[in-house]
């Protein structure tokens, strides 16, 4: 729900209100009124209501033959779901000619025809619905990467083309910068190795329920995977114990992979000095350097174990922040799985956004208390 749709009010209550001396005007201008009262209207949340413990027992009867229908309800959309991941399996297999050849083209290991650089719309009247052309790629000529104290760093290249440039660099990075979810999480000292990013691909898995997404690199000084992989679990059953609470599919688990490092070049470490105190009076202390995490795109790899957690209003800060970090892993994965992998040139040329405009199918936000998550 939007910001807009959820400040509306109802129109004949709206009516209703204003014809009582504008009620609805005096909540909306009172900060104050309107945390009272949405603090009230947030603990009837989930409470069961005095109007149904009011009702004749007959009512009550149609009420749980209801509850009964709601649950069958909620089998036939499992089903649905199924149906809906077995048609995504299919038609990923259908994707994956036209997905080669985009890698390809991006890659520069073709050249498209004249016939193939042809638009059969007119793109016109197309980019008068679309929004301007994106920092990352508008300016890509002035990027520069740097470190910490704004030093350029020893890969850092000001990006020029022309015409004897190869396929589209960067494509991959420039499309994850124009992402909002993904763009945050992206360190200057990332840059110069997904430079060497060329796909992202998905592959799905019927048994157990999943997806892989698959991160494909060219060879490069910082590693020597050609794919880097994030597993995710999925679920899309109906719980018998508590068959209301049925919400459709959910990410239940994830599991990274293991980077193979090349000597000196592990971006999800960095090297700090420390000077200790002298041993005695007047001594000078010695200087010492020691590895300490950093924080990298590249830890995304390496999600956190999911604490186990029977009341969250109980979690400490490091439970709190381990939660926070999954949740935030997991919107990126569904809109990595969504939206940009589907639209990377759109996304590339700011025609389109990620999520913001068209969002994820299923909504995996919510976390699934007590389930394992692999290093």
């Amino acid at each position: 729900m939007s910001s807009d749709e959820g400040t509306s009010v109802d129109a004949p209550l709206a009516k209703n209100t204003m014809a009582k001396g504008g009620l609805t005007s005096k909540l909306l201008s009172d900060p104050g009124l309107m945390q009272a009262f949405g603090g009230e209207l947030q603990s009837l949340i989930g409470s069961k209501s005095s109007y149904i413990d009011s009702m004749p027992e007959t009512m009550k009867r149609r009420i749980r033959a209801l509850k009964n229908l709601q649950v069958q309800h909620a089998r036939l959309e499992a089903k649905f779901y199924e149906d809906v991941q077995a048609l995504e399996r299919k038609y990923a297999g259908l994707h994956q000619p036209t997905n080669e050849k985009r890698r390809q083209i991006i890659t520069g290991e073709h050249e498209p025809t004249e016939e193939e650089s042809e638009l059969t719309f007119d793109e016109d009247e197309e980019e008068e619905n679309g929004d301007d052309e994106p920092m990352a790629i508008a300016e890509a000529s002035k990027i520069t990467d740097c470190d910490e104290n704004g030093d350029p760093l020893p890969d850092a290249v000001n990006v020029s083309y022309d015409e004897s440039t190869s396929g589209i660099p960067e494509f991959w990075l420039t499309v994850l910068r124009n992402v909002e979810i993904v763009a945050p999480l992206i360190e200057d000292t990332d840059a110069p190795l997904l430079r060497h990013l060329v796909d992202i691909t998905i592959q799905h898995s019927a048994e157990p329920l999943g997806f892989d997404l698959v991160f494909h690199f060219s060879e490069n000084k910082f590693i020597s995977n050609k794919t880097l992989v994030k597993h995710y679990d999925m679920k899309i059953e109906v719980d018998e114990d508590s068959p209301l609470s049925f919400e459709g599919p959910q990410i239940t688990g994830c599991k990274g992979c293991e980077i193979n490092w090349l000597k000196g070049q592990n971006l999800t470490m960095k090297t700090i000095k420390k000077k200790q105190k002298g041993k005695g009076k007047g001594q000078p202390g010695k200087t010492v350097t020691k590895q300490v995490p950093a924080i990298t795109f590249f830890s995304f790899f390496s999600p956190p174990a999911v604490p186990e957690i029977e009341d969250e209003e109980e979690m400490d800060e490091g439970e709190e922040e381990a939660m926070d970090t999954l949740r935030t892993d997991y919107e990126v994965a569904s809109t990595i799985r969504d939206n940009v992998i589907g639209q990377a040139v759109l996304i590339f040329t700011g025609q389109a956004g990620g999520p913001e405009e068209d969002g994820p199918m299923f909504d995996f936000g919510d976390l699934m208390m007590g389930d394992e998550i692999e290093d």
